[in-house]
């Protein structure tokens, strides 16, 4: 433990500086002062873990320096010193939160007792914290046991930011979860942490450290800031020893300590991307749900698009478009879950699109292109197995479809798909597809056992839905952006096919959300 002594008497400095017992109790005096001025700029600039101060000094007594540092310290241990003649200081002092106060003449003993006193305290403080993360990391069914220990405890429930430190080791190596490197984890971050302006706890994680920052006497802003800048200074004072680079994680900001099962699972969704990122990274959540959800878009779209290209057997348009998703997953830097989730909606999009020509995948085939893509550890391999896969269905499809009424249902299906938005009419798909508007529509019926206005209006409905997942689209919006022309016929025709209003669809989507990100 670092102690900052001030007192106005020299001989009293230099003596409590020099004490060799100090050393016994793994301690230091790290700073002298000569009155409270002195002492304050020197907290403010090294953080002391003890503060040891005289009473009556000139300049700014201790008093006052013990008020200014409870405010902006309010952790820091302070112990006073005082003559018999002025207990009446003493008393203002215990009430401002020092842990003891020890009167002059003193000898040396007394000094030693009082700081052990505050080790033993901290020692306390270490597995209150410890119990913390064991009881509050577990699910929300013990949130009552929970709230009885803050309760028991005097603890205010608070906001918080969730950090999670782990040194960059290789995946699978020995030394992954030694307890030496943990050990020295936490020796790495302890510097950047005492520093910290605001009150923190630590918890052991399998293979980092959790550093939980208390935010209930600061805003939200301020608590975000300081979370930010207490991961740089981890990640900096690791890369000062190439044992001890280390990556940090930041969750969101959370609005309650019962939160902490959901931070935990943000952190890990952080790490995730360490991989990608490199060594000596920060990583907040935030950006991590921005990268997901422009990926989900690009998702969305590739799959469509194969869905299409599918439709016509275009084997040359399928073989461009997955070296496109290819490469957008390189871009982008995708997880290893995130490429076989990806691959898995190709091939099962590639299904969906064989059964709609009446077609059903193979049993086999299916079970061995699942088990290819969850057991491939190269990119370039798992693609090769999807593309085999796809291009199989297109072959059956081209088969199928060869100069039967299915192939013209399917093109049709593949021009509402492309201009459902737009005055598509069944005349005007007729003609791009060379063939008797009357005939294409006795076909469409006796192939779906729908009209084409059906099919138009389907994919219009199924369009809508899409957008209707998206934040900042308003059911109305929607509507038009779909194709339809009148909102109150869109509602109806909506509710007659989904079942609920579109209002009320969009509601349901955001909470099933909500719901599936809290199981993740």
């Amino acid at each position: 433990m670092r102690i900052l002594v001030v007192d106005d008497e020299t001989e009293i400095r230099e003596y409590i500086a020099g004490m060799p017992e100090w050393g016994d109790i793994r301690c230091s005096v790290a700073a002298v002062a000569a009155n409270g001025a002195e002492a304050l700029e020197i907290a403010r600039r090294n953080r002391p873990d003890v503060l040891l101060t005289d009473i009556r000094m000139p300049v700014m007594d201790g008093i006052e320096l013990a008020e200014t540092l409870r405010r902006e310290q309010p952790e820091l241990p302070i112990i006073f010193l005082s003559a018999y003649h002025e207990f009446d200081y003493a008393k203002k002092a215990i009430r401002l939160g020092a842990v003891d106060f020890i009167t002059k003449p003193f000898v040396a003993a007394d000094l030693v007792w009082a700081v052990q006193q505050v080790q033993q305290q901290q020692q306390l403080e270490w597995k209150h914290q410890e119990a913390f993360f064991t009881l509050f990391a577990l699910p929300e069914e013990r949130d009552e046991e929970k709230r009885a220990w803050l309760a028991e405890r005097r603890q205010p429930d608070e906001p918080f930011v969730l950090l999670y430190a782990e040194l960059d080791a290789v995946a699978g190596t020995s030394d992954e979860r030694s307890p030496f490197r943990e050990r020295s984890l936490t020796g790495a971050v302890m510097p950047v942490l005492e520093r910290c302006l605001i009150p923190c706890w630590t918890g052991p994680a399998d293979a980092g450290l959790y550093v939980l920052l208390r935010g209930g006497a600061v805003d939200a802003a301020t608590l975000r800031e300081e979370a930010i800048e207490l991961a740089k200074g981890m990640v900096q004072l690791g890369a000062m020893s190439p044992e001890l680079h280390l990556s940090v994680g930041i969750s969101l900001a959370e609005p309650s300590l019962l939160r902490l099962q959901e931070a935990i699972r943000q952190l890990a969704a952080c790490m995730e991307y360490r991989m990608l990122l490199g060594k000596k990274s920060v990583i907040a959540y935030e950006t991590v749900q921005s990268i997901r959800g422009e990926r989900e878009r690009q998702a969305t779209f590739s799959t469509n698009r194969i869905a299409d290209l599918l439709r016509t057997s275009d084997r040359d348009g399928i073989t461009e478009a997955l070296r496109e998703v290819y490469r957008m997953m390189l871009t982008v830097g995708s997880g290893k879950q995130e490429i076989q989730h990806l691959c898995l909606r190709l091939v099962e999009r590639a299904e969906s699109v064989l059964e709609e020509f009446g077609l059903e995948p193979d049993p086999r085939a299916r079970m061995r292109i699942r088990e290819k893509v969850l057991s491939s550890v190269i990119l370039t391999e798992m693609m090769r197995e999807v593309e085999q896969a796809v291009q199989s269905c297109a072959s059956r499809i081209a088969e199928s479809v060869e100069q039967a009424p299915k192939r013209l249902v399917a093109e049709t299906r593949q021009l509402i798909g492309q201009a459902y938005d737009g005055e598509l009419t069944l005349q005007a798909v007729a003609k791009r597809l060379n063939v008797n508007y009357s005939y294409l529509s006795r076909v469409i019926k006796k192939e779906t056992g729908q009209n084409f206005s059906d099919l138009l209006w389907l994919t219009r409905i199924e369009a809508a839905k899409t957008k209707l997942l998206r934040e900042d689209m308003k059911a109305y919006e929607a509507a038009y952006a779909s194709g339809f022309k009148n909102y109150a016929h869109f509602s109806l025709l909506f509710k007659k096919v989904v079942g609920v209003s579109p209002s009320a669809y969009k509601l349901q989507a955001t909470a099933d959300k909500s719901e599936s990100k809290t199981e993740q």
